[in-house]
């Protein structure tokens, strides 16, 4: 087969008897032609399909192929692109041939005379993990068959540019230190940068972090651009809450992306129109789907933790790309999940992180080949690094700290533990009298030894673990308890003002850091705590400063569930 128009032949395949598949690329001009001439043998038939794919990087074309229906699987070079499979073949009997493929791709097919068939399928992707095979199921019995996978990388894209710099110590000051670029949650493609105004957002290890802010609409100009990203109308379902994740850029370096889940349009009586936006850190996306199929596993706590991603991530409408951190901590585990639980992938991978010997799990963002990252990382038993300091004073000379408390509560913890499971299934061979009834698991008592020998009465508490079944997975959610949540809990906080360059971003969770307090209560002392949350509100034209809230270590008793 040949093609006008300066087309370069990638690749061609020769199938087992007569079918035969060749892959041209071109990048086109502003000058294309109306149409392009193929030809091929006189006694021949066959179908063209042209694929247009915007904003590519023709230098990153991954062609893989294979007989047979099945489009192999393919690990792209980068974490954006298009993902083209193709399959084309004759029929064993003469006629028509439809084709189906699994769902999330976009569907093509062509027909020519009784015997060549084909049909593509694309969709985007943003993430370089491995790409799965694909399988088309044809209408009919095929005698001779080819498939491909073509990987179009997306071209790089730079970053947002920097704002102008100031020296590391100095106030960050100005608006113009951050950007807000808003792309669609599943295929990553951009859909604009807006001015917010009121913003705050946070993030925590092991909680999902949330996102607030306004946008201003002074005039029909800016409204429409908002539009483009916020519908005005139910009828548009491409944008919108549920749809869109903001990405906060500060300084040139990704600081945050937020799954926005609600946008309120409203106008006071005074004012021009506004719309609130509320969302909140990927964590939040994983506790919304739900786990509807049976898993059980066996193995490191970190691989089971990557597989239930993996799952969730196989199905397209779930896929958010995350890339995750490879290793194993050295602690296995046994975990049986069933649909009829209705458990979330999120609520699970927490409750899988919070037992005696755990770890701890975040997702960050961060620049991978020009394109922003969606980066699920852990640390056993902790994240963080513990050799980074992060300084932060209160003086009576001055200082960075702008606000403390400690809060001491002896009701949020407690001195005997106990875990509550659910009720075991017994098999027909262990059935023996169906007239008792059946009872719930539960832990053995585990106490604070040293906060009882200090003199503390006796505070119990039961936490309810209703899908669990496993005796030892009940006593291992006791002992953890017991032990990270002994007596009063310490919530301590601090606000600080930040430099233009912070060593503290919401991608260093877990470290430590080192505050100095000499006032009017505390006698002169430094004291070390680990940071696992962190609340910003950036520099606005209302505080002219731009503050972090810092949420040190301390203890948030589940309820469990």
């Amino acid at each position: 087969m040949t093609i006008s128009g300066g087309w370069i032949r990638r690749s061609a395949e020769e199938g087992m008897e007569w079918a035969g598949v060749t892959v041209w690329t071109r990048v086109a001009s502003a000058n294309e032609p109306s149409g392009y001439q193929v030809t091929q043998w006189p006694t021949a038939d066959g179908v063209v399909h042209i694929v247009a794919v915007r904003d590519a990087d023709t230098d990153q074309v991954t062609i893989r192929s294979d007989f047979g229906t099945i489009a192999p699987r393919v690990r792209p070079a980068t974490a954006s692109g298009v993902e083209i499979r193709y399959v084309a073949g004759e029929p064993v009997e003469p006629g028509a041939v439809s084709w189906s493929a699994p769902g999330g791709y976009t569907l093509v097919q062509a027909q020519s005379g009784d015997w060549s068939s084909a049909a593509v399928a694309t969709r985007t992707y943003s993430s370089s993990a491995w790409l799965p095979q694909v399988e088309f199921v044809p209408s009919a019995i095929m005698w001779d068959a080819i498939a491909y996978t073509i990987v179009v990388e997306s071209a790089p894209s730079a970053p947002p540019p920097p704002p102008p710099s100031y020296p590391p110590i100095a106030p960050g000051r100005g608006t113009a230190l951050y950007q807000y670029v808003f792309r669609r949650l599943l295929s990553g493609e951009y859909l604009g940068t807006l001015d917010l105004e009121g913003v705050t957002f946070d993030k925590r290890i092991l909680q999902p972090g949330s996102f607030s802010a306004t946008i201003p609409i002074p005039n029909k100009r800016i409204g429409d651009q908002v539009a483009e990203i916020i519908p005005r109308t139910a009828e548009e379902l491409s944008i919108g809450p549920g749809v869109i994740v903001v990405d906060i850029w500060r300084a040139g370096e990704p600081w945050g992306e937020y799954w926005i889940t609600a946008a309120t349009p409203s106008r006071s009586r005074r004012g021009t129109p506004t719309i609130q936006l509320r969302g909140s850190t990927l964590d939040a996306y994983l506790a919304q789907v739900e786990i509807q199929d049976e898993l059980v596993f066996s193995a490191d706590q970190i691989e089971i933790a990557r597989q239930l991603i993996g799952h969730m991530q196989s199905d397209p409408h779930a896929n958010i790309g995350l890339v995750l951190q490879d290793g194993v901590s050295g602690v296995t585990r046994e975990r049986t999940y069933t649909a009829e639980e209705s458990g979330t992938y999120g609520q699970r991978l927490v409750e899988l992180a919070q037992v005696d010997n755990g770890f701890e799990w975040t997702i960050n963002v961060g620049v991978r080949d020009g394109a922003l990252s969606r980066e699920w990382v852990w640390g056993y038993p902790t994240l963080g690094d513990t050799t980074t300091d992060h300084v932060f004073i209160d003086a009576r000379h001055g200082g960075d700290i702008l606000e403390w408390s400690e809060e001491i509560d002896a009701l949020r913890g407690a001195t005997r533990w106990r875990a509550r499971g659910g009720t075991p299934v017994a098999d027909d061979e262990d059935a023996v009298d169906a007239s008792v009834e059946a009872k719930p698991l539960i832990s053995d008592v585990h106490e604070a030894t040293a906060h009882l020998d200090a003199g503390w009465p006796r505070i119990d508490k039961t936490l309810n673990y209703s899908s669990v079944v496993v005796q030892q997975t009940l006593e291992d959610y006791a002992a953890y308890w017991a032990q990270t949540a002994a007596g009063a809990l310490r919530v301590d906080s601090i606000t600080v003002a930040l430099g233009a360059e912070p060593s503290l971003t919401p991608n260093r969770l877990g470290d430590w850091c080192r505050i100095y307090l000499d006032n009017e209560w505390h006698e002169p002392h430094w004291r070390e705590r680990r940071i696992i949350g962190v609340s910003i509100t950036p520099t606005s034209r209302a505080t002219g400063r731009e503050e972090a809230q810092l949420i040190l270590e301390s203890v948030e008793v589940e309820s469990g569930g």
